[in-house]
């Protein structure tokens, strides 16, 4: 089982590594929480509906999404001092932890907060689940899927529920990432076109592949056709199979909780 988990809700999915299959999928939202110490009495709201949901699974992944993340390269990183990396430019977290991912094709390591509640309550109902930030499954996903790709005017775009990240791909090594936070879709387009600027790119010569939360329609959605001359969702994996039940389900929505099965 995969899960993505944030504030605002959570995804799952089941895989089957005997089929090399996605086998079922499963979302969840959260009402207005006030902070993140709260989730762990979500995830019992859902066991009390779904026995099945804390089963014990060959593999457990856990994406934890937020912002309290920061890229560190291999190369500068000493374990000893994760502390003190994080705190350069991120808030202190009460009642949290520290936790670091190394990203073997990023060259380098991604430290973040997570709350020892939420940590807490994943470890009791799976006792062998593997930790990962979001942005680290993102970030590696797409070094992964994309190895081959040589345009450095390639821009990957994945919107989540207040925030989104942005990712820039260059001689098949990690050039550029960050992630924004924003209110408005002024907000938005204003974060997205400043750092077309700063990678000296052009909005008129980039392509922009996006995935996560958005879809035609939306009022950022409206922005990047406004802005943007070649933009297009992201396709999906092709070296994984999917169920009929993924059929549906629009194939950038949940891009980089299915390739975390690929991600060590």
């Amino acid at each position: 089982m995969s899960m993505q988990l944030s504030l605002y809700g959570l995804v799952f999915s089941v895989f089957s590594e005997d089929r090399n299959k996605f086998i079922g999928v499963e979302a969840y939202s959260f009402n207005k929480l006030e902070d993140e110490s709260k989730i762990p009495a979500q995830l019992d709201l859902i066991l009390n509906e779904r026995p099945w949901f804390a089963f014990p699974y060959k593999r457990f992944i856990l994406l934890y999404q937020n912002r309290q993340s920061t890229l560190i390269p291999k190369v500068l990183f000493q374990e000893e001092k994760k502390s003190l990396y994080l705190g350069f430019n991120q808030p202190f977290m009460e009642n949290s932890r520290i936790i670091y991912d190394e990203l073997p094709n990023a060259l380098a390591n991604n430290i973040y907060y997570i709350p020892n509640p939420v940590v807490e309550k994943v470890k009791e109902f799976w006792p062998n689940s593997e930790i990962k930030h979001f942005s680290s499954v993102f970030i590696e996903s797409l070094l992964i899927n994309y190895k081959n790709s040589n345009d450095e005017k390639t821009l990957f775009l994945n919107l989540r529920d207040n925030s989104f990240d942005l990712l820039n791909l260059r001689d098949n090594k990690l050039h550029y990432y960050n992630n924004y936070n924003f209110r408005t879709k002024e907000d938005f387009i204003y974060f997205l076109l400043t750092s077309i600027e700063n990678l000296n790119l052009n909005p008129e010569e980039i392509k922009l592949i996006m995935l996560g939360n958005i879809n035609k329609g939306m009022n950022i959605y409206e922005m990047i056709y406004q802005y943007i001359r070649d933009f297009s969702f992201i396709s999906r994996n092709e070296n994984l199979q999917y169920s009929f039940v993924f059929n549906d389900l629009q194939p950038h929505l949940y891009y980089s909780l299915f390739n975390s099965v690929q991600c060590e």
